[in-house]
């Protein structure tokens, strides 16, 4: 036992270090890696692979390609009538909306809404536009492809028969009172193009046949200009206003039918009229110069408007007297009784 004040051996510390100095231990090292050899058959790969130029056609879970887009696929032949139509006759109202208007700076149709003539509906005969629809589709148009396009526009477009330079033709005519604006026109007839193309069904256009003489337009004429006046004054009578201006009555049988009652016309729906329609000369006012009004007639209740059938019976005996009084060659027509000089009605 070493006791606490004991000291150690200096001469076995000495050679303990003489040991651990002279014999060093030696640790191995890792092997460093050999270099490829330059015609190594390995390839390097990519981080990033290439896409490649067509990516592949995306696929329904049916296993069915998908459909192409609407923007890729090409417009109908009817949908390429309607625009070449539509923009022939825009081009015509904007040509009449500059004849019409007013250029002065102080003018109130230069500072309105309609600046480029954009509301303004243009007319024209078929054979005027049909150079130009034919370019557009490449083949020819026929009656039934354009009689497909007039019921598809909804009401955008209308027709009816016209006699110019001793033939008959095709007046069309543009409405712009709830669609105005060109792609708003398209996209509509597009969207009535698809949902006839899906259920199968293509609507026509209602158009008479085509007329043999000057005569058979002018009964055509007749017919639409009575049937619009008649269910004009129908309604006007449901507003308590049993007499309408034939200024009025004008405007709402051209806005109906795109027909203008002209004075020739106006004197044979006088004659054929009669105890359907009456014309007669009133004051509107006190002290108002008098008017030629028109006024319906011939009905059982003088209180109540004639309702759908009765409108329809009315019209079949309109066009009973004129088909009777065109078998002469001919339809009679009255004088508008002239505005009296004498105290009138109020």
């Amino acid at each position: 036992m070493h006791g606490a004040g004991c000291a150690e051996d200096p001469s076995k510390a000495t050679d303990v270090q003489s040991i651990l100095g002279t014999c060093a231990i030696h640790i191995p090292s890792k092997p460093k890696k050999a270099a490829l050899p330059a015609n190594n058959w390995l390839e390097q790969i990519p981080l990033q692979r290439e896409q490649p130029e067509t990516p592949p056609v995306k696929r329904r879970r049916t296993g069915s390609p998908e459909p192409p887009s609407p923007e890729k696929m090409q417009p109908h032949p009817l949908a390429r009538i309607f625009e070449s139509l539509d923009e022939q006759l825009s081009t015509l109202g904007q040509t009449r909306w500059v004849g019409d208007m007013d250029w002065n700076q102080s003018s109130p149709q230069a500072g309105g809404d309609d600046v480029t003539g954009a509301c303004y509906a243009g007319s024209a005969p078929l054979e005027k536009l049909r150079s130009g629809i034919e370019t557009c589709m490449g083949e020819q148009l026929t009656l039934e492809a354009l009689s497909q396009v007039l019921g598809l526009a909804d009401g955008l477009l209308r027709a009816h028969w016209v006699w110019i330079a001793e033939a008959p033709d095709v007046l069309i005519l543009q409405n712009k009172e709830v669609v105005a604006r060109a792609p708003d026109r398209r996209a509509r007839f597009g969207k009535e193009l698809a949902l006839s193309l899906a259920r199968g069904k293509m609507f026509r256009y209602a158009l008479s046949p085509t007329p043999a003489v000057e005569l058979d337009v002018i009964c055509l004429d007749l017919a639409a200009l009575f049937g619009a006046a008649d269910k004009f004054l129908a309604s006007c009578r449901l507003l308590r206003r049993p007499a309408m201006p034939l200024g009025e009555v004008r405007q709402a049988v051209y806005t109906r039918t795109g027909r203008v009652l002209s004075q020739q016309l106006l004197m044979q729906l006088v004659a054929l009229s009669s105890g359907l329609l009456d014309f007669r000369w009133a004051k509107p006012k006190f002290q108002a110069p008098a008017q030629l009004e028109v006024v319906q007639c011939g009905s059982a209740s003088n209180t109540r408007p004639p309702g759908r059938e009765q409108l329809a019976e009315r019209l079949t005996t309109f066009q009973a007297a004129m088909a009777l009084a065109a078998a002469s060659g001919s339809l009679p027509s009255k004088e508008i009784p002239p505005e009296p000089t004498r105290k009138v009605q109020l």
